[in-house]
C-alpha cells in the first residue's frame, strides 16, 4: 500500500503586516522528497508520527513536499500558487495512492482563500478521488472548518499545548488511514463549532479550565463506537469565520454518535467560557510580582519534571527544587508562535525604567546585529535596539554594553520542545551585556523561544537570571518550565495581544463569545 505525505502549514496572523511570501516559506525550508524524512524522521513532529506508522504497519510512505513558515501574516497568492502547483502536480504524477496524509496547520489564511486548509484538502480530495481515503493532523491552534472535515475521511487535532503530541496524534491519524483503506472501518466525522473562544492566556492544557475539557475529549474515546476525539483551541488572530474553538469526533460508521459526543463536549465548554477568556497581569504588575518572588539561582542539573503531555507541565510547581530559579515572563503580545514581531520592546522599556537587574531575553533586529558585528566582539557601543517592525510592538530602547559571543545560528534541540521540532536557526546573531545589567540576545531572524538550546548554545545559562522574558504565551513552557521558579503570563500590547478589543474584526461569526453573549445551543 502506498500513502502520500504532504502539506503547508501556516499560522496566519491576518493582523501582522510582514506577509507569508513564497520567499518566507522558502527562508524556513520547503522540503521535497528524503528531505522531509532527514528534516522530520527523528523529530517528535507529525510527520515523524506519519513514517513511524509505515515502519510498523507496513504500508509504503512518500512523502511529496512540504512548506511552512513561522507565524506570520496572509499567505500571498503567489507563495500559494507557486506551492500547490508543485505539491499537486507530484500528488497527480506519483499516483495512484491507497491512502494521503496531510500535515497542515489548519489556521492558514491566504489571499485568495480565507480557508485556506479547507481549498488545501478540496483539492486533494478532486485529486485522488472519492474512495482514497484522506487523513489530516492539524495544530491545536486550528481554526477547522466544516469543509476541512467534509473532505477528509479522518481529521485528527493536537490535544495538549504547549504542544508535546504532534508525534502521537500523527500517529493515530495515520494508524486510521490504515484500517480505513484495508476496510477495517469505516469513519464518519462530526464538527462542532461552538460560538466562542477561549483567549490565548488561556490555552495552556496542564491548568485548568483547558484540563479539564481535554480530560472529557479523552474520556470520550472509551464509548464505545467512538474512534478519535478531538479539541481545537482555535487561533483567535486569523479574522476568518471559522476563528474559535471547536470538537471532532471520529466514529465506525454512526453518524449520530458521531454528533452527539461532539455536540456534548462542546456544551460542556461552553458553561466555562467565562474562566476560558480572564485577562492576567499588566507589564508593570509582572515585573514587580517577579521582583518580589526571585529567590535565587536554579541549583546546577536541576529540572522540575520530564514533560510527557500537558499535565506534566503543571506539576513543576510542586517539585521542591521549584522556588529556585529564574522568574520567566511570558509576552504574550510578542507571541512569534502566533505571528508577532519578535522585535516587540514593551517589557524591556518598562524593565529598564524600573531599574531591573538580571534580566535576559531576545530581539529580533537584523540592523543591531550587522553593527555588532562590525564593531567585533568585546566592542563596547551604543544601540537602539527592537521596534522597527511596525507602530505596535514598542519604540526602539537605547541600550549601552558589551558585544560579546557571534554566532552563525542554527542550532539543535534534543530536549522536548513545542511542536517537536528539531532543527533551529536564528540567523546571524550576537550577545549583548549592558552597563545596567540586561542581556539581549540579538537575532538577525524572528525566532521564539521554544528551546533552551537557544541559550545554551550562545555560552547562556538562563537559570542564572532574576527574570527571563519569553516571548510566547505556551509553547515556551517545555523550554523553560523546568528551570523556573515561577511563569507569569504578561498581558503586553502587540499583534498577539490578550486584549482581542484592541483588533478590527471584519469576517468573525457574529455573535461570537466573549465579543457578544450568544445563545447556545441554539433554540429551535
Amino acid at each position: 500500500m502506498k500513502f502520500a505525505i504532504l502539506g503547508i502549514s501556516h499560522e496566519t496572523n491576518t493582523f501582522s503586516k510582514v506577509p507569508a511570501s513564497y520567499e518566507e516559506f522558502m527562508k524556513s525550508h520547503i522540503e521535497r522528497g528524503q528531505e522531509i524524512i532527514d528534516e522530520y524522521g527523528e523529530s517528535e513532529y507529525t510527520i515523524s508520527g506519519y513514517l513511524q506508522a509505515a515502519e510498523d504497519f507496513g504500508f509504503e510512505a512518500v512523502p511529496l513536499m512540504y512548506g511552512k513558515t513561522g507565524p506570520i501574516g496572509t499567505i500571498t497568492k503567489d507563495a500559494y500558487d507557486r506551492l500547490t502547483e508543485e505539491m499537486f502536480q507530484m500528488l497527480k504524477d506519483q499516483g495512484p495512492w491507497d491512502a494521503v496524509l496531510i500535515s497542515n496547520h489548519g489556521a492558514a489564511v491566504s489571499e485568495e482563500f480565507p480557508d485556506m486548509d479547507g481549498e488545501f484538502t478540496r483539492t486533494v480530495r478532486e485529486i485522488v478521488g472519492p474512495d482514497v481515503p484522506v487523513g489530516m493532523t492539524l495544530d491545536m491552534h486550528a481554526n477547522v472548518s466544516k469543509d476541512s472535515v467534509a473532505n477528509t475521511d479522518v481529521c485528527v487535532v493536537w490535544r495538549t499545548c504547549p504542544h508535546l503530541d504532534a508525534k502521537v496524534r500523527g500517529y493515530k491519524c495515520a494508524e486510521l488511514i490504515y484500517r480505513t483503506a484495508k476496510g477495517e472501518i469505516n469513519p464518519v466525522q462530526f464538527i462542532e463549532m461552538p460560538p466562542m473562544l477561549v483567549n490565548i492566556v488561556k490555552q495552556f492544557t496542564g491548568q485548568e479550565p483547558m484540563k479539564g475539557l481535554v480530560d472529557e475529549c479523552v474520556e470520550a474515546n472509551e464509548i464505545e463506537g467512538v474512534l478519535d476525539t478531538s479539541i481545537a483551541e482555535g487561533y483567535p488572530y486569523s479574522d476568518v469565520e471559522e476563528m474559535g474553538m471547536s470538537w471532532i469526533t471520529i466514529t465506525d460508521g454512526d453518524a449520530e454518535l458521531a454528533e452527539k459526543v461532539s455536540k456534548d463536549l462542546a456544551a460542556s465548554a461552553w458553561t466555562k467560557r467565562e474562566e476560558l477568556n480572564k485577562q492576567v497581569p499588566s507589564i508593570h504588575e509582572a515585573l514587580k510580582m517577579a521582583e518580589e518572588s526571585y529567590v535565587g539561582p536554579k541549583p546546577e542539573g536541576v529540572e522540575n519534571y520530564v514533560p510527557d503531555d500537558g499535565s506534566a507541565l503543571a506539576e513543576a510547581e510542586e517539585s521542591e527544587h521549584s522556588r529556585l530559579g529564574p522568574i520567566v515572563l511570558m509576552d504574550v503580545g510578542d507571541n512569534i508562535g502566533g505571528g508577532s514581531s519578535a522585535d516587540s520592546t514593551h517589557i524591556l522599556k518598562v524593565a529598564q525604567e524600573m531599574g531591573v537587574t538580571g534580566y535576559l531575553q531576545t530581539l529580533y533586529d537584523p540592523e543591531a546585529v550587522a553593527t555588532c558585528v562590525h564593531a567585533g566582539v568585546g566592542a563596547e557601543i551604543a544601540l537602539d535596539v527592537g521596534g522597527k517592525t511596525d507602530d505596535m510592538h514598542g519604540e526602539p530602547v537605547h541600550v549601552v554594553g558589551t558585544v560579546g559571543n557571534i554566532d552563525d545560528g542554527p542550532y539543535e534541540e534534543t530536549r522536548p520542545t513545542h511542536g517537536g521540532f528539531r532543527f533551529y536557526d536564528d540567523g546571524k546573531r550576537v550577545l549583548f551585556k549592558t552597563t545596567d545589567g540586561m542581556t539581549i540576545l540579538l537575532t538577525s531572524r524572528r525566532s521564539g523561544n521554544t528551546a533552551r538550546e537557544q541559550m545554551y548554545s550562545m555560552g547562556i545559562r538562563p537559570e542564572d537570571y532574576r527574570i527571563v522574558v519569553a516571548k510566547g504565551v505556551s509553547s515556551p513552557r517545555p523550554a523553560y518550565q523546568p528551570i523556573a521558579a515561577e511563569i507569569i503570563i504578561v498581558n503586553s500590547p502587540g499583534v498577539t495581544s490578550a486584549d482581542l478589543d484592541t483588533f478590527e474584526f471584519h469576517s468573525r461569526r457574529i455573535p461570537l463569545y466573549p465579543f457578544e453573549e450568544p445563545t447556545y445551543p441554539p433554540q429551535n
